[in-house]
């Protein structure tokens, strides 16, 4: 059986999809590191692949497993990850709590709010 053509004027069901949710979007400004000049942009942890890496290490509540911060931290800073490593990674432990906190105020999304307005949450 052949495949069925698509007309190609025709949007596709994902494309329209895709379009809708991108319309709906509101971008947070990046959050900004200031612990070199220029600062790092951090850009928000908005994308599927690190809504869902946080999600997987974030209860409901806003608990995560110790072993899990670096990951945490990862899928908050996205591709800034090693360049704010690299500055962190020999700074008390506290610090890297403070950092994260502030980020988090900074995107308006604790961790526990991660998937608040997906079906079933997160």
């Amino acid at each position: 059986m052949a495949a069925k053509k698509l007309n190609p004027a025709a949007k596709s069901r994902w494309a329209t999809m895709r379009d809708e949710a991108r319309a709906k979007h509101k971008p947070t400004p990046p959050y900004l590191f200031d612990a070199v000049d220029p600062p790092i942009e951090i850009s928000a942890p908005d994308t599927v692949e690190r809504v869902t890496a946080m999600a997987e290490l974030v209860d409901g509540k806003g608990d995560f497993e110790s072993r899990a911060l670096r990951r945490l931290v990862a899928a908050i800073c996205g591709d800034a990850f090693d360049r704010v490593w690299a500055i962190v990674q020999d700074e008390p432990f506290e610090v890297l709590f403070a950092l994260v906190s502030d980020m988090s105020d900074h995107f308006n999304s604790v961790p526990s709010q991660v998937g608040d307005d997906l079906p079933g949450g997160a």
